[in-house]
C-alpha cells in the first residue's frame, strides 16, 4: 500500500525539522501498511520527503538515519522510494513484518 510520514510536532518550537550547518533532519513517524513491494515503497499520503525538503531549502533527500525497529531504511532517490533491509538483505515482496505495522515507527531522514 505505501508509507505515511507524519512530521513530529514535539521538537523544539513545533517545528518539524532540524537546521544543521550542512543540512536538515526531518523528525517523525513512518506509518507501515499493506504490503512491501520489491524495490521499495512509496509515500502515499501529504508531501513527499523531497517536497518537504524543498520547503525546508534542502535539495534532496540524503539518507533515512537510523534503523525502524530492526531494519535497515535506505532512500532512493532516483526512484523516491524507501528499500528496508534485514541483516543486508532487502525485504522480500509481500505483507510487512508485524514490527513494522504494530504502531508508527519513528523515523530521521537528512537533506541537504
Amino acid at each position: 500500500m505505501g508509507l505515511v510520514y507524519t512530521p513530529s510536532t514535539q521538537l523544539v518550537e513545533r517545528s518539524n525539522f532540524i537546521k544543521l550547518s550542512n543540512g536538515f533532519l526531518l523528525v517523525g513517524t513512518v506509518t507501515f501498511s499493506g504490503s512491501y513491494a520489491a524495490g521499495g515503497d512509496t509515500f502515499t499520503t501529504g508531501k513527499s520527503l523531497e517536497d518537504l525538503f524543498k520547503t525546508i531549502g534542502a535539495g534532496r533527500v540524503i539518507a533515512a538515519l537510523a534503523d525502524i525497529r530492526g531494519y535497515t531504511p535506505e532512500w532512493d532517490s532516483t526512484a523516491k522510494k524507501m528499500k528496508l533491509f534485514s541483516g543486508g538483505t532487502e525485504l522480500t515482496a509481500g505483507a510487512y513484518p508485524a514490527a513494522l505495522t504494530a504502531s508508527p515507527a519513528p523515523a530521521v531522514f537528512l537533506g541537504r
